[in-house]
């Protein structure tokens, strides 16, 4: 009856966790929500950058040929203020475009993050990136500045060889979490650190101070590498984020447009400046991350320290069994959120659950060796 009581409870708070979620945020009052045929009217193109479409859906295009050998395209959002969070619905394609040598010589978006008292440094956030023909679905994100608040404005790189980058659609909203979320995830936590608790089932005073201790281990570890995760940018569970507010129209007039019912060539103004690439952009997010992107053979070594540490932890603490349970619990929770944000699941998840378990392996091997030098150690 116990094992069934901890497995409903353990559905409740994967219910509550997935509802407040997708509930988090709500749009910022009184700021308008852009599109593309807002940010056209003040839009001033390169050579080789032009508008396509509709005047209500119009298309930006970004070609490369011998005579444009790259082409940079930079929009300011116009209404937005300072702000921490900034929601994208997006759609990219890219047809014949050929990278070049570096792997970030391709077609990308990306929003620049100005700080609110001015200045030339800006953050760049890259929230897509195609090559070849490829044709991205609409696609949904939540960005967040390192130093907030900052300022948003877009900015389109097509570095290729040649070929086409085309920004098909473009949405954003400024948001902010609502109160369901900020009071939500605290009784989230009690109730994710309560079912630890039960699982491992104390015995005693000083078993249970050792419980709360691992208890709390669980949680950070939960909190920093499944749901938030150590990700940058925000995903939703699968479906889209379930944005409460009004939807304001930002009030702009899209420029006339030659036969606004075909998809024909919108005209544009006159070339300004050419801009410069802004080159290699760090990996965002956490630090394992950046890790795991740049050091040879860091990924394995990253999963079995990451299981191994903690798992060693709380085996000290209350005692193998309950370690290697929740450790184990812990491992396909981390895979589980990756799937769920959209990260995907393949043979190389595979590889990282097997070093987890290795990991989890040498912390019970480790920790039955310790426990005949310490009598304070639990078996």
């Amino acid at each position: 009856m116990r094992q069934l009581t901890l497995a409903g409870c353990f559905l409740v708070l994967v219910a509550a966790l997935d509802y407040l979620w997708q509930h988090r945020f709500e749009r910022t009052p009184e700021l308008p929500t852009l599109g593309l045929a807002d940010l056209r009217p003040a839009a001033d193109l390169p050579a080789g950058a032009e508008w396509l479409g509709s005047e209500n859906q119009p298309i930006l295009r970004l070609r490369v040929d011998p005579v444009h050998p790259e082409v940079i395209v930079h929009l300011d959002l116009p209404g937005l203020t300072p702000m921490a969070m900034l929601h994208l619905w997006f759609q990219v394609s890219s047809k014949n475009l050929i990278p070049g040598k570096e792997r970030w010589q391709d077609g990308r978006c990306l929003i620049e993050w100005h700080p609110q008292s001015g200045g030339s440094e800006w953050e760049n956030d890259p929230f897509c990136s195609v090559r070849n023909n490829q044709t991205c679905e609409m696609s949904e994100l939540v960005l967040r500045p390192e130093r907030a608040p900052a300022v948003p404005a877009l900015r389109l790189e097509n570095l290729g060889v040649a070929g086409d980058l085309e920004l098909v659609a473009f949405e954003a909203t400024v948001l902010r979490e609502r109160e369901l979320w900020k009071i939500g995830r605290w009784l989230l936590m009690a109730g994710w650190l309560a079912w630890v608790i039960a699982w491992i089932a104390p015995e005693g005073r000083n078993r249970s101070i050792r419980a709360a201790i691992s208890a709390m281990v669980c949680l950070l570890m939960g909190i920093y590498f499944v749901v938030p995760g150590p990700w940058k940018s925000l995903r939703s569970f699968g479906t889209p984020f379930q944005i409460s507010g009004e939807m304001i129209n930002s009030g702009i007039t899209p420029a006339p447009v030659i036969n606004p019912n075909q998809s024909k060539k919108i005209e544009s103004s006159a070339h300004p400046a050419t801009l410069k690439s802004v080159g290699i952009i760090p990996d965002k997010g956490d630090i394992t991350l950046r890790i795991k992107h740049n050091i040879k053979n860091a990924r394995s070594l990253l999963h079995i320290l990451l299981l191994l540490a903690p798992t060693l932890v709380i085996a000290c603490l209350v005692g193998r069994r309950s370690a290697g349970s929740l450790a184990m619990i812990f491992a396909l929770a981390t895979e589980a959120a990756e799937t769920a944000f959209g990260y995907g699941f393949d043979w190389l998840d595979v590889f990282d659950l097997l070093c987890d378990a290795t990991g989890i392996a040498l912390a019970l091997v480790i920790h039955q060796a310790l426990k005949r030098y310490s009598p304070l150690v639990v078996d």
